[in-house]
């Protein structure tokens, strides 16, 4: 029988001496950034302090957890904002939009050179109609440990010519989280 994600986390959790992190509360989490302007490489998440919702959902910390916060990637998916608010989207397929990324954590490239093609795996309907294109880790999981850097290196690329592209681009990283758990006095 394999590992759950949530014993994969404490196991490498412990193995980094974060001995705290199973006492903390999980949760199912996702975190996305996204850049409003036409790109052919776009790094996401790092400076995505400075950015605003809805372009991401990361918040003061960047991209960095909390002490005691973690998130065991399980999907990396990819999308389009249409308009430079952040606000509507579309999916990568709609545009013929394909990606090749890298997931840096620390200074360690952990995924390298992995595509999420027009056609494959869709989830997270945006709208309700529209689809992101994901790349899916379940039973294998990436671990982001608090507070280590942690960003996605993209290039979108045109799907059939298999050419470089310049597209809007959106990613979000989505699994099984730990979040600061206060439940005793202070």
């Amino acid at each position: 029988m394999g590992m759950s994600a949530q014993d994969k986390m404490i196991t490498v959790a412990n193995r980094l001496g974060l001995t705290s992190l199973k006492d903390m509360q999980g949760t199912t989490r996702m975190v996305y950034d996204s850049i409003n302007v036409g790109t052919s490489v776009g790094t996401f998440f790092k400076g995505a302090a400075q950015r605003a919702f809805p372009l991401t959902n990361v918040g003061a910390n960047g991209n960095q957890f909390q002490v005691d916060e973690a998130l065991l990637v399980e999907k990396i998916g990819f999308f389009i904002p249409t308009a430079a608010d952040g606000i509507s989207y579309e999916g990568i397929g709609q545009n013929n939009v394909s990606v090749k990324f890298d997931l840096v954590i620390g200074n360690k490239t952990v995924i390298k050179d992995a595509t999420v093609e027009t056609g494959g795996e869709q989830a997270f309907y945006n709208d309700g109609t529209v689809a992101s294109a994901v790349i899916d880790l379940e039973g294998v999981g990436i671990l982001i440990p608090p507070q280590v850097e942690y960003y996605v290196v993209a290039k979108p690329f045109a799907t059939f010519a298999r050419t470089a592209s310049t597209s809007r681009l959106g990613c979000y990283l989505f699994g099984t989280g730990a979040l600061l758990n206060f439940n005793t006095t202070i």
